[in-house]
């Protein structure tokens, strides 16, 4: 996983690139990032390139290409924290903890800005193969469909629910017996739904 600096850096990297058909030089990304020294920006490429999604060219000593697997493009997403399935929770939604690379074909659909990564807290979502530490992947959508999987605000609260609609009423339903159908005093805001579940064995 990388962390949000080295994300930045990567990410405008392969901006650069697809502009200028040449990697960024090391004081073009001192002067983007407000990076003093040179061994900093070159600390930071060193990461990326242990990490696996860098590698130096045999083209010359400016050229780092982006390291793809046959399988299709990586898409980045952010980790922006976690979220309840379970009771929820009041998490405000903070700023990215870092970043989720995905294959983009795995994925099977191509992320739309704004699109962001939670971990998985609880256990109400695991008739839906959703378990505890999985990591799913928010698209923000301004008309959530009845029976999806959402983020969502209620009353203030934030939970990983099904969302449905019976005579007219939105309501939030697990997916465990263990947990009661949540309905809205108030409020109840979708953040985003569900479009990707990731799982990360060992």
């Amino acid at each position: 996983m990388l962390t949000g600096r080295q994300q930045a850096i990567y990410d405008y990297i392969l901006h650069f690139r697809q502009d200028n058909g040449c990697s960024p030089s090391i004081p073009e990304m001192q002067r983007e990032f407000g990076i003093r020294s040179p061994n900093g920006v070159a600390g930071h490429l060193r990461a990326l390139i242990k990490k696996g999604v860098l590698r130096r060219s045999s083209r010359g000593s400016r050229q780092l290409d982006p390291v793809e697997p046959a399988s299709g493009p990586i898409m980045s997403v952010p980790l922006i924290g976690h979220i309840a399935a379970g009771f929820p929770e009041f998490i405000p939604l903070t700023s990215a903890e870092g970043a989720v690379r995905i294959d983009q074909l795995s994925l099977g659909f191509q992320p739309k800005r704004g699109t962001f990564a939670l971990k998985v807290r609880g256990d109400s979502m695991k008739d839906a193969g959703i378990l505890e530490g999985d990591l799913v992947v928010i698209e923000p959508t301004p008309n959530p469909a009845a029976n999806q999987i959402v983020a969502a605000l209620i009353d203030g609260d934030c939970t990983l629910k099904r969302l449905v609609q019976v005579k007219g009423r939105w309501f939030l339903k697990a997916e465990n017996p263990a947990y009661p159908a949540l309905h809205p005093r108030s409020d109840l805001v979708i953040q985003g739904v569900v479009r990707a579940l990731i799982r990360r064995l060992g």
